[in-house]
């Protein structure tokens, strides 16, 4: 009795990996336009669509209205059978790109590793309306989400020939920032901090940015102008923040988004 059960148990893990390796073999050949026509009703479409499921590409994708361009991607399957959907994706839209490595699990957590991302501030002003212009370069090596907030950060975002623009008048140039996170773990006692620092230009900065759930943010900044700063730019200074004794600055913002 005991080897039949034995015998059974082993036909029955033969068939679930036949079962498991026909499915993979059947998605891996599978074409990519079955990942936008199995979304119907959605905001999501796609043209110039090529490869597989697994390994797939769209020469346009819209979401809600936002074009992303030459989006390739490159699905992880054993991932799968741990409950978690994990791929490599790039694209790209006006002004700006995208790589990463992306895996979401059936419980809706997130999670984005070895990730850069380059935008141009100018091209996003138009549709955020941002009255500035520059490069943001995000590179992140491990971020985690879940519940909408995150739980580790480990990352950089860097701004380079920030300028603030004025209809009207000159832009004011700000210089080139960084943001720096080494959150490996963010909760209710761990915050996500932020360290701010300058990386050259008409303005010294130090500071931090602190994150709390829901959507919670403090900036805390102290600022110097460097000698050769624009006297509009100075003046911009005093009347956000006016000099203390020493010459600085002190620029503090809390609210939410």
């Amino acid at each position: 009795m005991l080897k039949k059960i034995a015998q059974l148990s082993q036909r029955t893990r033969l068939i679930i990996s036949g079962a498991v390796a026909l499915l993979i073999f059947i998605m891996i050949l599978a074409p990519a336009t079955l990942v936008f026509s199995a979304l119907p009703g959605t905001s999501i479409s796609a043209s110039g669509v090529s490869g597989s499921l697994w390994n797939g590409s769209a020469r346009q994708v819209s979401v809600n209205g936002f074009s992303l361009n030459a989006t390739r991607w490159t699905i992880k399957p054993l991932a799968l059978l741990a409950g978690a959907l994990e791929l490599r994706l790039t694209t790209g839209w006006p002004g700006g790109e995208f790589e990463g490595d992306l895996s979401a699990s059936i419980t809706g957590s997130l999670q984005v590793k070895n990730a850069s991302l380059f935008a141009s501030l100018s091209e996003l002003s138009a549709a955020l309306g941002l009255p500035a212009s520059g490069q943001l370069s995000l590179n992140i090596e491990s971020l985690a989400i879940d519940n909408n907030w995150p739980t580790q950060a480990i990352g950089s975002l860097n701004l380079r020939g920030l300028a603030a623009v004025q209809p009207g008048s000159s832009p004011i140039v700000l210089g080139d920032y960084a943001v720096a996170f080494a959150n490996t773990v963010v909760n209710d006692e761990n915050p996500m901090i932020g360290d701010i620092s300058d990386n050259g230009g008409p303005l010294e900065l130090n500071g931090q940015i602190t994150l709390t759930a829901p959507n919670q943010y403090l900036l805390e900044t102290t600022i110097r102008p460097q000698a050769n700063a624009a006297k509009n730019l100075k003046q911009a200074l005093e009347f956000i923040a006016p000099a203390d004794n020493r010459g600085e600055h002190n620029f503090n913002l809390d609210g939410s988004f």
